[in-house]
């Protein structure tokens, strides 16, 4: 009996492009549900929710998995220089 050896070979990681295409069928699916319109707020919430999901994946090619996203400042200073969170 012969035995098979298996190599493990090191896939090439996607491309940027590629990586954004992924999320293409999500984002058209959700811009499908958002123009059926009459959305009660549950839907609204669900929603935003995919939207959400599909934003932190939008932006992890850029910054990878396990970054955080940056959440805006909830309020700046007149001068633009400090913001409070």
């Amino acid at each position: 009996m012969r035995q098979l050896l298996t190599v493990a070979t090191a896939q090439p990681r996607p491309s940027l492009a590629d990586q954004l295409e992924r999320i293409t069928p999500r984002f058209d699916a959700l811009t499908q549900r958002a123009r059926l319109g009459n959305l009660s707020q549950s839907d609204f919430n669900d929603l935003e929710e995919e939207a959400q999901a599909i934003a932190r994946e939008l932006v992890a090619p850029f910054r990878g998995r396990g970054a955080r996203p940056v959440a805006a400042p909830l309020h700046l200073s007149a001068d633009g220089t400090k913001g409070t969170w």
